[in-house]
């Protein structure tokens, strides 16, 4: 059984779908037992449900009981998801998210030995953004002796529009993601304050250093020196991004960020289907050592149904029989990360291609 958590929201109820129509055996979960009512009888295969909320831990066991596999898509995970990992590595069940606050995904680190113990494994960061590029970072490592000089990835995305989950999120994460990895080692650093051009296949754009939690999770399977992350910008963007980003990012840190995020749940409201599923996407995930360059790049559209694709596609990995790993996993150290691009170019309209030079 697989216990979806936050199953009502924008990403939860797009991977609710994505598991029926995988065919898993599945139960939702959340907070309004009218609302987990109304999305069951939307679901062809007509799920149970259980109400449990990330804010209230002593609701949180209900989630672990008869469960192999629970998937949390309710966020902020910097404010709400550490409890939920501590439940299910307590357990010893299986668990993965969605996340990408570089700070919580640091943070849960904390769990692998107790999740070692149990036989849990432990996946955050397993939507679009970082599962992608962090299995595409260990195809480029290849079986090459030697650490990696540097992994670099950068995210071209279009379309306007997010989910007020992916609002929180950004918020809580630029307050508390101030992180980076140099010299081998993870070091404070400021988001957005670095800026670079990429050479896509579209040509050049410039980029801005932000925080994403591949610089959490390919340090956990690679020998590498430095990872870099970066969102690419307008031109003019260049110029006050680094000064406007740093400056919300320090004033998310106290009262300001809730403020912010109370802000954002009340205008502006997403549409209940559709957000962004025709906007184009480009992930470049770029490898060097010593003098040799690697380079792939996955290219696509609709994020968030992509998100959905991915968890379910990782949930039937993590539920089948004789699976092994455990601890807290990056992706590409839970699932087989060749056999997740060939995927995603086969079923999900990922074109992916690899340069070197």
């Amino acid at each position: 059984m697989i216990t979806l958590l936050g199953a009502t929201g924008y990403t939860g109820r797009l991977v609710a779908r994505a598991l029926d129509r995988a065919g898993l055996d599945y139960r939702l979960a959340g907070r309004s037992p009218e609302r987990l009512a109304r999305l069951a009888e939307t679901l062809p295969a007509g799920p149970d449900w259980l109400v449990a909320d990330a804010t209230r831990p002593a609701t949180l066991a209900l989630l672990c009981q008869d469960s192999r596999l629970l998937v949390n898509c309710a966020g902020p995970f910097t404010d709400l998801g550490e409890a939920v990992v501590a439940q299910a590595a307590l357990n010893g069940v299986h668990y993965l998210d969605t996340t990408n606050e570089l700070g919580y995904v640091y943070r849960v680190q904390a769990y692998d030995a107790l999740a070692r113990r149990t036989g849990a494994a432990v996946v955050p960061a397993c939507g679009f953004e970082v599962a992608l590029a962090d299995c595409a970072a260990e195809v480029l490592a290849g079986e090459e002796e030697g650490p990696l000089a540097e992994v670099s990835v950068a995210y071209d995305l279009h379309g306007r529009g997010s989910s007020f989950g992916s609002r929180r999120s950004a918020v809580r994460a630029l307050a508390t993601s101030w992180l980076s990895y140099r010299d081998g080692r993870w070091v404070h650093a400021i988001p957005c304050r670095e800026a670079r051009r990429i050479e896509l296949p579209e040509g050049q754009r410039p980029a801005l250093s932000f925080p994403s939690s591949e610089i959490v999770t390919v340090p956990n399977h690679l020998a590498v020196r430095q990872v870099t992350t970066w969102l690419t910008v307008s031109w003019h963007a260049l110029f006050w991004a680094p000064i406007l980003v740093p400056a919300f990012a320090w004033l998310a840190r106290g009262s300001m960020g809730r403020l912010v995020e109370a802000l954002i749940t009340q205008v502006l409201a997403p549409p209940e289907v559709g957000l962004r599923s025709e906007a184009p996407f480009t992930v470049q995930v770029q490898t060097r050592r010593g003098d040799e360059t690697r380079r792939l790049t996955l290219a696509g559209k609709g994020v968030y149904d992509l998100t959905a694709e991915i968890v379910a596609y990782a949930a039937a990995q993590l539920i089948r029989a004789g699976y092994d790993r455990a601890g807290v996993l990056a992706p590409a150290a839970a699932l087989h990360p060749q056999a997740l691009l060939d995927h995603a170019g086969a079923h999900w309209g990922v074109a992916v291609r690899i340069a070197e030079g």
